[in-house]
């Protein structure tokens, strides 16, 4: 296992959130650079990655050096974390959340924005599994997480 702090579970749950509404891209004229629009839609983070590292501008990721969710969103979308065959109609659950909501709801309690969120779930069962398969391959990647300075941009609506 990589010797670095655990990503809160939570944060895979925001993650699968920004696969589902797509708002992960690579700039073609911005190599080993990824950009995700936050919940939200007020803010975009960008993710820098090369060898043996990810850093991220996100708070979590700046402030409390673990993979925060615009980190596992890239590994997503790169395939270093695999999603289960047929586990689109999953991901799609998870389409159109506003995390920063929920969290400001519950005072940043992730584990009540998370239980919110599921409790509005037709049936949570696949979801926390999806979750769980996501949690066990992020935990068994090698990488060091940074902070990075890049300016927070706030992307048009």
């Amino acid at each position: 296992m990589a010797d670095r702090k655990a990503t809160p579970i939570a944060k895979i749950y925001e993650a699968l959130s920004a696969i589902a509404d797509k708002r992960v891209t690579f700039p073609a004229d911005q190599p080993g650079e990824a950009l995700v629009v936050s919940s939200d839609h007020s803010k975009q983070y960008t993710v820098r990655f090369g060898d043996g590292f990810y850093s991220a501008n996100d708070n979590a990721t700046y402030w409390q050096h673990y993979a925060g969710y615009p980190i596992v969103a890239v590994l997503i979308e790169q395939h270093k974390i695999g999603l289960p065959a047929h586990s689109e109609k999953i991901v799609q659950a998870f389409a159109g959340v506003d995390w920063k909501a929920l969290n400001t709801q519950y005072k940043n309690d992730y584990d009540k924005s998370t239980a919110d969120f599921l409790s509005q779930a037709d049936d949570p069962k696949p979801l926390k599994k999806l979750v769980r398969i996501i949690d066990d391959q992020l935990g068994a990647l090698d990488f060091e997480v940074k902070g990075n300075r890049a300016q927070i941009r706030h992307p048009e609506q």
